[in-house]
C-alpha cells in the first residue's frame, strides 16, 4: 500500500513539473521586467523609454564582435509558448532593434536567421551596420541572452528526438557577469 501511494506521489510530482513553465533565464534576470512594454512605441520614441527592463525576442539579422562586446541586430518577433517556446516568425515583424552583450558568444550562435530572446535594459539609440548601411536602432543592454541555432527555421520545426538521424536544436543561455 505504501509503495502505491509513494508511486502516485512521484507521478503527481512529474505531472506538476511538466505543467510548470520553465524559465530559460535565472529568476534574478527577469525580476522587474516590464510586462506591458510597448515595442512599437519604443521604436518610434526610443529616448522616452530609457532604463526600462524588458524581454524581447527576434531573428538575428547581423552580428559583430569587438573585443568583449557583441552587437546583434535583431528583427523583432513575438515570443510564443506553443507549439514551441521562443520567437515565432508571423510574417509581421514590428521593426528592428539592437542588443549589446558585454561578454563572449560563440560565433556559430550569431548566424543570420537564428532566434533569440534577450532580457536587458533599454538605452538610447545607437548606430549599427545593417546590410553595410549605418542605421540608428533602439538598443537593449543585455543582462541575459538565449539563442536557438535555427539557421532561419522555426523552433517548432526541430524534432525533440535527437536519435534516428534527426538534427537536435542547439540552444544556449548566456548572462553577463553582473547579472
Amino acid at each position: 500500500m505504501k509503495t502505491i501511494v509513494l508511486g502516485m506521489v512521484v507521478i503527481a510530482g512529474f505531472l506538476l513539473g511538466a505543467c510548470a513553465s520553465d524559465s530559460i533565464f535565472p529568476p534574478d534576470a527577469t525580476k522587474g521586467v516590464d510586462p506591458d512594454f510597448d515595442f512599437t512605441r519604443w521604436r518610434m520614441l526610443p529616448n522616452q523609454a530609457e532604463g526600462k527592463k524588458v524581454q524581447l525576442g527576434g531573428r538575428i539579422i547581423d552580428a559583430a564582435t569587438k573585443g568583449e562586446t557583441v552587437s546583434i541586430v535583431v528583427a523583432q518577433l513575438p515570443i510564443v509558448e506553443h507549439p514551441a517556446y521562443g520567437p515565432k516568425d508571423t510574417g509581421k515583424s514590428r521593426g528592428e532593434f539592437a542588443v549589446v552583450y558585454r561578454g563572449r558568444i560563440d560565433p556559430s550562435l550569431l548566424q543570420r536567421g537564428n532566434r533569440l530572446i534577450v532580457v536587458g535594459m533599454t538605452q538610447s539609440p545607437n548606430i549599427f551596420s545593417v546590410d553595410d548601411l549605418p542605421k540608428s536602432l533602439p538598443t537593449v543592454e543585455a543582462i541575459c541572452v538565449h539563442v536557438w541555432k535555427t539557421g532561419g527555421r522555426e523552433i517548432g520545426e526541430f524534432p525533440f528526438n535527437a536519435g534516428g538521424g534527426y538534427q537536435p536544436l542547439v540552444e544556449e543561455t548566456l548572462c553577463t557577469r553582473n547579472s
